[in-house]
């Protein structure tokens, strides 16, 4: 899927006006951003199939009926949002209020529940499958994570990206979680040898097999 970095400024200029108005037909979109209407339909085919606007037909009397565009849940993710300041808020407040201990608890339920959400999907899989399958799931969270192997039963697992580095940067304990997790759902040794907080590029895991995978 085309990500917001791939978006254009004309496209973005289309998302912007579908996200005030709710929908528009091309001609109406074109007049606004100011392009023909014949360059407006090659952005729009662009965004469907990036997943950022969809169609609809609407009939307004006789003749053929108009294509109406409106954005999608998916196109939420090329406009700005400051969720990982507002996480940072909520955890400063949590420690505020009810103390480090109730963070620990928090964080420990949240592994917990990742583990329960995610485990299913591991079971009989050999551990190049599980790594394979982290992999994605980190993907879906913006993690640009990519494996490969380096030896015989071992593993590399690396994240190009901290899709929450303020909060790991100021909540440490984030990053003992997933450390955490990844052994779990692994079922193998993860050390980590590159730590994006420390100041490394990436974060950067060896996984290799043990006795008991």
């Amino acid at each position: 899927m085309t990500t917001h970095h791939d978006v254009t400024p004309a496209q973005m200029g289309i998302l912007d006006h579908l996200k005030q108005v709710g929908h528009a037909s091309s001609k109406q979109i074109a007049s606004v951003v100011g392009v023909t209407p014949m360059s407006i339909r090659s952005h729009l085919t662009v965004l469907e199939k990036a997943g950022f606007v969809e169609i609809t037909l609407e009939r307004r009397g006789p003749g053929r009926p108009s294509h109406i565009y409106s954005l999608t849940e998916e196109a939420s993710a090329v406009f700005p949002n400051d969720y990982e300041a507002l996480l940072a808020g909520f955890l400063r407040a949590v420690v505020e209020l009810d103390g480090k201990e109730k963070l620990d608890v928090i964080f420990k339920q949240m592994e917990m529940n990742a583990r329960t959400l995610h485990s299913p999907v591991m079971e009989g899989r050999e551990l190049d499958g599980r790594v394979a399958e982290m992999t994605r799931i980190l993907n879906d969270s913006g993690y640009m994570a990519e494996w490969r192997q380096v030896g015989e039963d071992t593993f590399e697992l690396t994240e190009h990206n901290c899709s929450i580095l303020k909060v790991a940067t100021e909540r440490p304990e984030v990053c003992t979680c997933e450390l955490s997790l990844l052994r779990q759902l692994l079922d193998a040794s993860v050390d980590r040898k590159e730590h994006i907080v420390a100041g490394d590029s990436v974060c950067r895991y060896r996984i290799q097999l043990t006795s008991r995978s």
